[in-house]
This record gives C-alpha cells, structure tokens and sequence, in this order.
C-alpha cells in the first residue's frame, strides 16, 4: 500500500544580528487603515463575523491581506464568527481583507468577483484501458441493509458520534467476499423541512442527514462483482470537529477503524451476534479491505490506513484494540482530483 502524504512548511523570517540569526518579532499591523465591513478588531484578536452561518465544507476559513496568507482563524460555535490572533501577525494592511474557504471569497459583497489563491492542479494522464470495465456491473443481485450501533466516544468530541451504516452485499456470492468501506465529506448535519444546519445532537424536531446513503450507486455496482459494501454515517464528527486542530481527521479515522473492528468480529466468532443487515451478506474478508473516502472522508480513510500500521497515542485515538484487518487499497473522491492505491481483487 502506498501512502501518500503532503505537508506544508511556513518559515519566520530570520534577521542576523552580530552574527547570529534571531527571529525578527512581529510587528502590530499597520494602524489607521478603515478595515472592511464585517471585520474587527477585538483586543488581541483579528475578528470576521458573516452575515449567516458559512456553509460546511470540506475548506476551511483562511484570513488573507490582498494576495497574502494570515493564517487560519478559529471557528466559533455559531459557524459565523472567525477570531485570528494579531499577535502572531506580522505588519499587514488590514483595509485589504479578505475571508476565503479553497480559494472562494466568503466576505464579497454581492457582485464581486471571486478571488482563487491558488492555480488548479493539471489533470493527470489518463490511465491505459483495464482489461475489465470497472463500471460494468457484475453477475450478482444485491441486498441492502442498515444497522445502528450504540455512539462511540471519540477524544475531543463532548458528544458521541454515531455507529451508522448501510450495508449492500452481493446475494448469493461464496465464500468470503473483499470488504469495500465508505466515508462521506463534510457537509451539513441535521435538518427540518428545507433547513440544514451543522448542530449535533440534532435539536429537537430536526432529522439527520443521511449522507451515508449518498453512495448507493457506487455500493450496488461493487455488490453486483462480489464485493461487500458498508457506507458509514460521519454527521457527530462534523458537527463537532470546528475546534479540533486537524479539523477532525484523527476522528475520522477512529471512527472508520471502529466499525472495521465490528466487521473482524462480525466475520469471525461474532458472527451470531450481528446485525441483521450484516448476517444477511456473505462474510467479508478482511484481509482484503478497500477504503473509499469524499473530500474529507478522503482523508480520513488515509490516515485510517496509517493509522492502522502505526496506531497514534491513546490520548489522540478513539480505538485502542488489535488491528483485525489489512487495508489493500484506498479511494479518495475529491472535487478535482481523483486518487487510488490498488483495490483488492475479487473472484467472480
């Protein structure tokens, strides 16, 4: 399994002074400047508050000056208020402002053009031609299925996240069957009537979203050339994750890890204890796991696969027990890229 990962590394800038090299202190931002409507400054804190609550995404909030990066803000509870520490800013013309989320300005007054901070990455080269259509369905019928599991508390997180997923299995297939697991990206939580919000728990009167069920196409064709399928609920981590640090990454790979755990048990001597949407498929192999994962989902799945080789300190995880699984393969699906590692191979 490859494992790719990328990391971004921002240098101080450095001043020699008698021969040494000290850290140049920040300077307060430059004074006088009227700053832009929505913004303030509140004590030691650069403060941007939207008009409504910004949509969830997979992005998160940056602050900029002009063409020049701030840093990331801390989210509020409220999902409109944005707080950046001015002390740690270095001199910056605070009349040219701006809030963007994956390169789309947020503070734009109507009308504006959008502003992108970055250049799209190139397209890759299209692959030769597989032997077989991936896109074929295959010679199985399916059944679908879904359990609930109680919620798992996951460090950080004051709620539990719940332990939701939809199963669709090849009917009739033999033997065991190369287990295909989904996460979906971030995106809103709860809703009621043409209302959405990011809340979790749901409020009362409100229903959760079930993004889960968005991969139901992609689930049938996998059952259909033998594989089992399980699309997992996330909605108790977005909700939850505006505060964590790595914008809920470690949890979702927690999360992922904790219902693979289920599967090794529900494969092997748990078998008469599972759920009625499992017992109806074939066993699943857990030696042959691929991780499918949406924009954040994305990442989530690969730090699983990491996770799995070198699990993180128990104070950081969600899921302490003996890795019961091998991940031979994973998927990410992302609005403009699209990456794979092998998937595992499944006889017909």
């Amino acid at each position: 399994m490859r494992v790719l990962v990328a990391a971004l590394v921002a240098a101080g800038s450095m001043v020699v002074v008698g021969g040494s090299a000290q850290a140049e202190p920040p300077r307060p931002p430059t004074e006088g400047s009227p700053l832009p409507p929505g913004w303030q400054i509140d004590g030691a804190d650069l403060v941007w508050q939207a008009s409504k609550r910004v949509p969830m995404g997979d992005a998160a909030v940056e602050f900029y000056a002009g063409d020049r990066l701030l840093g990331r803000p801390r989210a509020a509870r409220d999902g409109r208020t944005f707080r950046l520490d001015l002390t740690a800013l270095d001199q910056a013309n605070l009349s040219t402002l701006e809030a963007r989320a994956g390169g789309r300005r947020l503070d734009a007054p109507a009308g504006a053009p959008r502003s992108r901070s970055t250049t799209p990455a190139p397209l890759p080269a299209q692959a030769p031609l597989a032997a077989v259509d991936p896109g074929k369905p295959g010679p199985y019928k399916t059944v679908m299925g879904e359990y609930t599991l109680p919620g798992v508390r996951l460090p950080g997180f004051p709620a539990p996240v719940e332990m939701v997923g939809v199963v669709v299995a090849p009917k009739g297939a033999s033997g065991k069957r190369p287990l295909a697991l989904f996460l979906h990206g971030r995106h809103s939580t709860c809703y009621k009537g043409e209302e959405s919000s990011g809340d979790w728990p749901c409020p009362r009167g409100w229903r959760s979203i079930p993004s889960h069920r968005g991969y139901l196409t992609a689930q049938r064709l996998l059952a259909s050339q033998g594989y089992v399928t399980v699309s997992i609920s996330a909605n108790g981590i977005n909700g939850q994750d505006y505060a964590a640090a790595d914008g809920g990454a470690q949890a979702r790979s927690s999360l992922v890890r904790q219902h693979l755990a289920r599967w090794a048990t529900w494969a092997g001597a748990g078998r008469a204890g599972a759920p009625g949407a499992v017992r109806t498929a074939p066993r699943a192999d857990l030696s042959r796991v691929l991780l499918v994962g949406h924009s954040r989902g994305g990442e989530g799945v690969n730090r699983a696969a990491m996770d799995s080789l070198s699990p993180p300190p128990a104070a950081q995880d969600g899921y302490r027990g003996p890795v019961r699984w091998r991940i031979r393969g994973t998927v990410l699906i992302g609005p403009t890229i699209f990456g794979h590692n092998p998937a595992p191979t499944c006889p017909r």
